[in-house]
């Protein structure tokens, strides 16, 4: 399953959140209950992480997820160009499988206000 390309736009001293719905290749949910969800954004030009995404189950079963930023987060975050993705992790007989769910670029937008 190719992972799906969302890119966002983020601001700086905002809290930041979107929710999805994460689908399989058939168009049917993916279902989240068992999988550790993990999100990061990146610097494009030397790869430091610049975030780490709190992504909380809002129905595992369905796919439906919501990816989000603390205000505190946001404020640190660089206006370099960046990327990011979330993977989706899943134990299995005690073999870890990771699966990626989502990439985009991120844009980081200053504000005015301080």
């Amino acid at each position: 399953m190719a992972a799906g390309t969302f890119n966002i736009t983020i601001e700086k001293r905002a809290s930041f959140s979107f929710e999805t719905t994460f689908t399989q290749a058939d168009n049917t949910p993916l279902d989240l209950t068992n999988r550790d969800l993990k999100g990061e954004i990146r610097r494009n030009f030397d790869n430091v992480k610049e975030a780490d995404f709190t992504i909380t189950k809002t129905n595992a079963t369905s796919g439906i997820a919501t990816i989000s930023l603390t205000k505190a987060q946001t404020t640190a975050l660089t206006e370099n160009p960046c990327t990011y993705d979330v993977f989706a992790d899943i134990t299995v007989g005690g073999v870890e499988t990771s699966l990626k769910l989502l990439t985009g670029s991120v844009t980081i937008v200053k504000n005015i206000t301080s």
